[in-house]
């Protein structure tokens, strides 16, 4: 059976949110339940994620802003001036989490790829909530190591909110999957792949050969890393990376340490990634 699943993006800004939307919709493992984006401009983060759900032919998928959180709504995510062109959605994102997931207990997950604020704002709605979600996987924090480094950082998700990345821990210690930098930035595409991709005619294939230069802007030379992906990825292929239950906490500078105490999350920390690539350039060129 399909996982079922409403993805959680802060698209627009780092190009792997898109590569991960990509992946998912032509993939047989995950049903889209719907899309709502977080942080800063969830308007325009909106009308981008429309735009590629229309030119997959999934119009049918809800998809809606959420919270800007800490984030500045006037700010232009870089990648969102390619969807300007495209309606804006409406609605309450927050709203339809905690519909969705109360209408279907324990049949659906939720993917956080982006500040976890609507996460936390629909967990603390309604107290069903948190019994009625199936997962809740998390791509951010750095556990172990960070980005190119043997130590440990703030990562950009968790340090857009902090205070919402621990009150997630908070609230569903026992239903909370991390996918930190230790495995996801190790995940790079090569010149390779990214040229792979650029000579597909499919419409999210050539989405993503599009978005490269609003991502790039006049770095030509760097390779996108695909934090989201993978972390969607190992919803249906937790092979991928090894792991274990730790006990972690965030601090307000958003540094996300593990520490003595019961465990409240699966930690992906080793990852063996030679079967995630075939597995993602697959579904993306699908």
């Amino acid at each position: 059976m399909p996982e079922r699943i409403i993805l959680d993006t802060d698209i627009g800004d780092d190009i792997d949110d898109a590569y991960a939307l990509s992946m998912l919709l032509n993939s047989p493992e995950f049903t889209l339940e719907g899309v709502v984006t977080v942080h800063g401009a969830v308007d325009r983060r909106a009308q981008m994620a429309r735009k590629l759900l229309r030119l997959a032919g999934r119009d049918d998928i809800p998809c809606l802003p959420g919270r800007s959180g800490q984030g500045d709504p006037e700010a232009v995510p870089n990648q969102t001036r390619w969807a300007q062109d495209e309606e804006a959605p409406a609605g309450d994102g927050v709203a339809f989490i905690v519909q969705t997931l109360l209408a279907a207990p324990s049949e659906i997950s939720l993917v956080a790829i982006g500040a976890y604020t609507n996460i936390a704002a629909a967990l603390a709605a309604d107290p069903g909530v948190v019994k009625a979600v199936k997962r809740i996987f998390l791509m951010g924090g750095s556990v172990r190591r960070g980005y190119g480094s043997p130590t440990p950082e703030a990562e950009y998700n968790v340090k857009c909110d902090p205070a919402a990345a621990q009150r997630v821990l908070d609230l569903a210690p026992g239903k909370i999957h991390l996918v930190p930098l230790d495995v996801t930035a190790r995940a790079h595409l090569t010149p390779a792949q990214v040229a792979q991709i650029a000579a597909s005619d499919r419409p999210l294939a050539r989405a993503m050969t599009e978005l490269l230069p609003y991502w790039r802007g006049d770095r030509t030379d760097i390779m996108p890393c695909l934090h989201d992906p993978l972390c969607c990825a190992l919803m249906a292929r937790p092979e991928f990376c090894r792991g274990q239950m730790l006990h972690l906490e965030v601090t307000a500078d958003g540094m996300t340490r593990e520490i003595a105490g019961r465990p409240n999350a699966f930690v992906f920390l080793e990852p063996d990634l030679g079967p995630f690539f075939p597995f993602f350039m697959q579904r993306l060129l699908a």
